[in-house]
Formats: C-alpha cells, sequence, structure tokens
C-alpha cells in the first residue's frame, strides 16, 4: 500500500535528522526514485532542514510548544513497542514542524522574504527546478536566486546572465523576475531573457503565453508566444524585434539554423556554445553559409561546413583552423 504524505514527512523528518534505520533510509530513497515530483519535495525540504539548523531566525515565536508538537506527533505516528531518542536542537525541531503543517514557520525567515535559493552555472548550462516547480535551464556562467515573499505572495527571481524559464504560473502568487533594472512578469509563460550585466542590452524572447517587460518608471512592453523585444540600458528604450534571431535558443535546444550567416558569426556562436577554439583563415571569415543543424556533433557541424564550402581543417592541440582561398559559391 503506497504511504500518505504523514507516513513519508515523518521518515523524510527521520533521515534529515540522522535518526533513520537502514531500513527508512532505504524506503525514501525508493520513494524518491517513483517520481520527480517526489525528488522536488524531498530537496524542498531539504533546503528548508538545512536553513533552520545553521540560520539565526530574528522571528520571536515559541519554539517549546513548536518541539512539542512536533514530538507528540512522531509519537504517535511509531509502531507499538517502538521508541527513539531524539536529540535535534529547537531549529531542526521546528524545520521538522513545518513538514507535518506547523503554521507560521515556513521557510524559518522574515514575515517579508523567505528562503532564498540561488542556482548557478560555471562553465557549461544547467537544467533545474526552482521550490514552486517551475523550471530552468541556464546558460553558462548565468545566476538566478528564488525567494518567495509571504506578505505580496509573489515570487521573485533576480537572474544574471540568461536562462530559460518554464514557469509554473499561480495566479495569486506572481512570478516576477528582476534583471538589473528590467522586470519581467509572467502571465503563463515560457520564455528565454538574456541579461548579462556587463551587456547593454536584455533581451527577451517569449516561446509560449504572455509577459510583461517593463521597468519601475516604464511600463515597457507585452510581449506574446513568438514575439521578442529588446532594453537598452544605455538610452531606457524598450524596442520590439521584428525578426528574432532564429539561434537564440541554441545554447539549450543544440538546434542551429543559419541563413546567409557570415562564417565569422556562425564559428562564434559555434565558440560560445561548445566552448570550442575554432579560427578562420582572413579570406573566408565574410562568406556566408545557409545550413541547419540539429543536435549534431560539434565536429560533425565543422566537417559539413568545410565540405559545404570548400575549406580545409587542420587541428593543433584544442585549436580548429578553418582555411580556403575565398567564398566557394557553387
Amino acid at each position: 500500500m503506497e504511504k500518505n504524505f504523514n507516513d513519508i514527512d515523518t521518515l523524510i523528518a527521520n533521515v534529515l535528522a540522522g535518526e533513520a534505520t537502514a531500513a527508512e533510509q532505504q524506503e525514501v530513497e525508493q520513494w524518491i526514485s517513483q517520481s520527480e515530483e517526489n525528488r522536488i519535495y524531498f530537496n524542498n525540504i531539504k533546503l528548508i532542514f538545512d536553513s533552520a539548523a545553521k540560520a539565526t531566525v530574528s522571528e520571536k515565536f515559541d519554539e517549546d510548544a513548536a518541539w512539542l508538537k512536533v514530538k507528540s506527533k512522531l509519537n504517535t505516528q511509531q509502531p507499538a513497542g517502538k521508541s527513539r531518542t531524539l536529540t535535534f536542537d529547537w531549529r531542526i525541531a521546528a524545520a521538522i514542524a513545518m513538514i507535518i503543517g506547523v503554521s507560521g514557520l515556513f521557510y524559518l525567515v522574515s514575515e517579508k522574504e523567505n528562503q532564498v535559493v540561488t542556482i548557478a552555472s560555471t562553465i557549461g548550462t544547467q537544467n533545474d527546478t526552482l521550490p514552486d516547480g517551475s523550471r530552468i535551464f541556464l546558460n553558462k556562467k548565468s545566476e538566478v536566486s528564488f525567494s518567495f515573499h509571504s506578505g505580496s505572495g509573489q515570487r521573485k527571481v533576480k537572474l544574471k546572465g540568461e536562462a530559460f524559464f518554464s514557469v509554473k504560473h499561480e495566479e495569486e502568487k506572481p512570478f516576477i523576475i528582476e534583471a538589473d533594472e528590467v522586470l519581467v512578469r509572467d502571465i503563463g509563460t515560457e520564455f528565454n531573457l538574456k541579461a548579462y550585466p556587463d551587456k547593454d542590452t536584455i533581451e527577451i524572447v517569449v516561446t509560449e503565453g504572455e509577459v510583461q517587460f517593463y521597468t519601475l518608471k516604464n511600463a515597457g512592453l507585452n510581449l506574446k508566444a513568438g514575439e521578442s523585444a529588446l532594453y537598452l540600458k544605455s538610452r531606457k528604450e524598450f524596442q520590439r524585434l521584428l525578426k528574432a534571431d532564429t539561434n537564440v535558443l541554441a545554447y539549450k535546444t543544440k538546434v542551429f539554423n543559419f541563413r546567409n550567416t557570415e562564417l565569422k558569426s556562425v564559428v562564434k556562436l559555434l565558440n560560445e556554445i561548445y566552448q570550442k577554439h575554432i579560427t578562420l583563415s582572413p579570406a573566408i571569415m565574410e562568406c556566408q553559409l545557409t545550413a541547419h543543424f540539429f543536435e549534431d556533433d560539434p565536429n560533425t557541424i565543422i566537417e559539413v561546413i568545410a565540405e559545404t564550402m570548400g575549406l580545409t581543417i587542420s587541428r593543433k592541440d584544442e585549436e580548429i583552423y578553418l582555411e580556403g582561398t575565398g567564398c566557394n559559391t557553387h
């Protein structure tokens, strides 16, 4: 028989507190492996638990009452004849109390802002899930910080870099992204937002649903699926893009569409996404390529380009050099 949530919450509490038996540990691991939702649920509880164990909480609340409620709950759920010595401090007790429904201790932080969860990528991309169930795909050298504001009911994300968002829409809990001075408000959406701090532009491409793209001083633009726009920081100006870059999501999809694209631009994009070191001879930099690649190995892409344009390939260590006498137009 499948366990109910009270049972699994008690087992999770035991595991996180280091009080679980080998059988209980195995049971929790099996439960986690049953579905992605179970994995996300466990990870969110662990975040709360870990924060409670090391946080300094400034709020006043009756920790003894919380502990007594937890102890009572756990005692009523233990099998007859089985006893356990519980040795957690009050912060861990409060975390478990939250797990089984003690109100007012959610994430053990101030009333205005709850636990901040930060996800960052370095030299590669990263696929992850936010605590509210929204999905994100981070480009390299990017970071998002997620927080829930209990006072306003807002889910707030701060972005540095580039990420694709698949937002879990909740009407009563607005999802707002802050990137420098620009804000993006979800209206049931999937979209890509590119906002590197050292760049003058912030670019958004909406693939599903609708967003509001704005600042506190400018109402900005409402964008629907298939639409894209730029924000120019230096001019504090929004611009709709009549034609979005077809390769804006290539870092995520590994799908490339080149239509009369200069070879130097093709190589720049391949180097960025695959972390390659491809260089061109001066004579072919402005030669134009029309081609489509779908999740191909980067070495295959290079070989196809060379074959298509009549180029030669030479390699030395990590360097790849494409050379030709000019543009092959046949």
